[in-house]
């Protein structure tokens, strides 16, 4: 688990102050979008505050009405900001969901907070995947088969239902996949598959926008799924719960019958080692889970 906290922390919060400046110290894209839960419970008290933000995702803030500045961080150097943290106790005491968690983190209780998240895009930056990605009578559906570097190994669903779901996955149906050359392949020999390289976040968010579904494990494209209002099908494995990390207008798929999840361990238990729950979402599930989201839209 990648730890938030900082051995320098900023002085107590106040969040009566006229300026404010927060930080999350761990990398993923989803901790980093939850400094704008944070930010935007914040300027509902404050409306006059002015809150910065420092992350290593700074352009995830951009054209936020709630956030004045947004700076990078740059190793090892130590924002003067305070730390927002969820992972103190690791596992939790409770599964309050991460949002609350991080609301708590700086006085808000956490069943008075909205449990959101918020991304703006801009008109530009939508004509921009327009471009890229024109109007299609088949359906969009974005797929994200790893959750990235910094992510616990058993966050991955199983590479083998990966490729089965591609398989059965009907061809009517687009798939896109955000890569990087880092990564594996996408295991599909699809028609219509489509998989685009691209380190602007802002572009992969635009692009993002205009499935029509996500599928994927529970991840920072996850996160961004649900700030962007794509209808997700979000696939949990055993290391954490969806009450915590999921949202009630998804889907969140998640294993059954197994009595040792959550484990809340980033290389698995025993006996699992993340070899079992990682495989129990089974690739029909996932598939009759989406086809579901895709009949709402119709």
């Amino acid at each position: 688990m990648n730890n938030g906290s900082s051995e320098n922390p900023a002085h107590e919060i106040d969040l009566k102050a006229e300026e404010i400046a927060i930080c999350r110290l761990s990398k993923p894209i989803g901790d980093t979008l939850f400094l704008s839960t944070v930010a935007h419970e914040i300027r509902k008290r404050n409306p006059s505050a002015k809150i910065t933000v420092h992350s290593h995702w700074p352009d995830l803030f951009l054209h936020n009405p709630d956030i004045a500045q947004s700076f990078p961080i740059r190793e090892p150097h130590v924002p003067p900001a305070f730390p927002i943290q969820y992972e103190h106790p690791w596992p939790p005491a409770d599964e309050t969901h991460v949002l609350g968690k991080v609301c708590e983190s700086v006085g808000i209780p956490a069943e008075e907070t909205t449990p959101a998240i918020y991304y703006y895009p801009t008109q530009a930056e939508r004509d921009l995947a327009k471009e890229v990605l024109p109007p299609s009578d088949k359906p969009l559906v974005v797929v994200h088969p790893f959750s990235g570097f910094f992510a616990a190994k058993t966050k991955q669903w199983d590479f083998g239902n990966w490729k089965r779901f591609l398989d059965i996955i009907p061809e009517d149906i687009e798939t896109l996949r955000f890569s990087n050359p880092d990564e594996p392949a996408t295991p599909t020999d699809r028609s219509s598959h489509r998989d685009i390289q691209t380190t602007e976040i802002r572009h992969t968010a635009a692009y993002l926008e205009r499935a029509d579904a996500f599928i994927g494990q529970e991840s920072g494209l996850a996160h961004l799924a649900t700030a962007l209002k794509v209808p997700a099908v979000v696939i949990f494995t055993g290391y954490v719960p969806p009450s915590m990390f999921g949202y009630p207008q998804n889907i969140n798929l998640k294993p059954q019958d197994l009595p040792y999840i959550p484990c809340w361990q980033g290389d698995g238990c025993d006996p699992c080692k993340g070899e079992i729950c990682t495989q129990s979402v089974s690739p029909e599930e996932a598939l009759k889970a989406l086809m579901e989201i895709l009949e709402r839209k119709r």
